[in-house]
This record gives C-alpha cells, sequence and structure tokens, in this order.
C-alpha cells in the first residue's frame, strides 16, 4: 500500500498546493489536492483527509502520505487545513471543514469528481472531525459559503477519533478540553455533547470504518466500542478494527495496521464505487 514506487507513480497524477477554499474574517484557509493515477474520462470518487492534533496544533502536510495512497488507488484526495484553539473556539473546525466539502462538491466539474461520492478521512482530532462529516445531525450552525450543498460525506474512514467528549478521558486532558471548548468542562454540559459525534449519529448517517489502538493513551479505546454501539443503535453499517498494542500512532511495522489500512481502503473503494443519489448531497437544511 505504501510502496516506494509510489512516489514515481505519483508523480503523473499532480498535486494543487495552497488552495484557498475559505477566507473567514480574512484567514485564508487551504487544502493540497491530489489527483487520481488513472486516467479515465469518468469522474471520479473524492476523500477529504483531514489531520489531527488536538484541535489546536498539526498541519494538513502530515496527512500527505494518505493522500497519495488514496490518490495512486483512484480517488481524489484532498488534505485540508483548519482554523486551530486557542484562537479558535468550538465549533469554528467542524465548520470548517464542512465548508471544505461544499467547496469539493461546487467545483466537481472541474475537478472530475463524483459530487455523490465523497468520503472523509482522518487521525485523532481529524477522525472526530470526519465522523462529524458523516453524521445525519450536524453541529454546526448554517454555514455561509457554497449554499445548495450539502456538507454530508458518504463514507467515513476513523484513525482513533474521539467519538464521546464527556466520557473515559483522564482528568489530565480537562484543560486541552477547556481550551478547545472555551470553557472547563464542567460548565460546558451541551458544548461537550454537540461536539461528541454519538450525539449526532442518526439512521442517515454515513457508513464507517474504525482503526483504534487497544494501547491508546490519549483516546481510549472505549470510544471506539462506543462509537460502534451508536452506530449499530442507528442500523449505521460500521467495520471497527482494535489492534493490540497499538497506540495513539499508525505504526507501519504492525502487520495487524498496515492489513488494517488495506482493509480501509478497499472498503472505501467499495463505499463510494456507485453514486448515492443526487438528492442526497444536493439538499441543504439550515443544519447541513
Amino acid at each position: 500500500m505504501w510502496s516506494c514506487s509510489l512516489v514515481l507513480t505519483f508523480l503523473m497524477g499532480g498535486i494543487d498546493r495552497d488552495v484557498v477554499y475559505s477566507q473567514p474574517g480574512g484567514e485564508r484557509l487551504q487544502m493540497d489536492i491530489y489527483h487520481p493515477q488513472t486516467l479515465s474520462s469518468e469522474p471520479k470518487p473524492a476523500v477529504l483527509v483531514i489531520h489531527g492534533g488536538a484541535w489546536v496544533s498539526g498541519k494538513r502536510q502530515d496527512m500527505a502520505t494518505m493522500c497519495e495512497a488514496l490518490a495512486q488507488e483512484g480517488f481524489l484526495a484532498a488534505t485540508v487545513s483548519y482554523r486551530l484553539a486557542p484562537k479558535h473556539k468550538w465549533p469554528t473546525m467542524v465548520e470548517d471543514v464542512r465548508t471544505a466539502v461544499r467547496y469539493l462538491r461546487s467545483r466537481a466539474a472541474e475537478l472530475k469528481i463524483d459530487p455523490n461520492r465523497l468520503g472523509a478521512a482522518g487521525a485523532s482530532a481529524g477522525g472526530h472531525l470526519a465522523l462529524l462529516l458523516g453524521a445525519s445531525d450536524s453541529p454546526t450552525r448554517d454555514l455561509a459559503e457554497y449554499k445548495g450543498f450539502s456538507s454530508q460525506v458518504q463514507a467515513v474512514f476513523n484513525l482513533f477519533g474521539p467519538t464521546d467528549l464527556g466520557n473515559d478521558f483522564p482528568q489530565s486532558l480537562d484543560l486541552m478540553f477547556a481550551v478547545v471548548l472555551g470553557k472547563p468542562k464542567n460548565e460546558a454540559t451541551e458544548i461537550v455533547k454537540n461536539a461528541s459525534p454519538v450525539t449526532h449519529i442518526g439512521e442517515k448517517s454515513a457508513p464507517v470504518f474504525t482503526l483504534h489502538g487497544k494501547a491508546d493513551p490519549l483516546v481510549p479505546v472505549k470510544q471506539a466500542e462506543r462509537l460502534d454501539a451508536a452506530l449499530k443503535a442507528k442500523g449505521v453499517e460500521h467495520e471497527m478494527r482494535l489492534i493490540d498494542g497499538m497506540k495513539h500512532e499508525v505504526d507501519m511495522t504492525n502487520p495487524a495496521v498496515t492489513s488494517a489500512l488495506t482493509e480501509a481502503l478497499n472498503w472505501l473503494k467499495k463505499k463510494l464505487a456507485s453514486s448515492v443519489g443526487a438528492a442526497q448531497v444536493r439538499t441543504v437544511s439550515s443544519r447541513s
């Protein structure tokens, strides 16, 4: 999946770097767009790839390897920057990535992608945001940009993302949550609920593939299990791979991890193989 020949092959597809998708308050939000390798006149599926960093750090370039792998398999992959705490508070982060989804759909013709076959993938905080993009009940205010285009995706690859911010996390992380949420967790019950993907799962939520380490010291594996239970309760498909010894990282020396990544890539290809119907992505409510 991550072979040395990837670099040579990838050069054929090309990258559009530093593409501005939004300028809230004059701040330029950018994405890097990795074009698919395969030569075809048919519109391609696309995946928005979201970096981690506890909503306070990280950069879109951290996800370059994942984008390269997706492009090699025929996807258009866009890794995106979003506004971070402490300068910006929740729900700024999710609103930015939702705007990025709308941007891609609004440029579907020029990017040669199918707006009905759009997924999201992310690690840690990026996985959390990707899960919210797949939720049928959006935890955000109405978005001002790219009216008429939905921000819900059709499939989600979640790598050890937080799913229920109100449970399982050690008290030592309360300060970090306060920085992101704008107030201490014990004073932000509704914000914590609103920011938790499990709260927003509905029958029309997108299917999810989760990869999580059983030894994760930052996002407890119980978070993946809570997600699994919530998705199953609503009848939403969920594939989950819990890896023995895996911490809060993608360890490519672990055969179980590389096997799960291959499974996830094949799963994304299957889930985004056919259109889900234009009505789903063109109908936008005040919360989508």
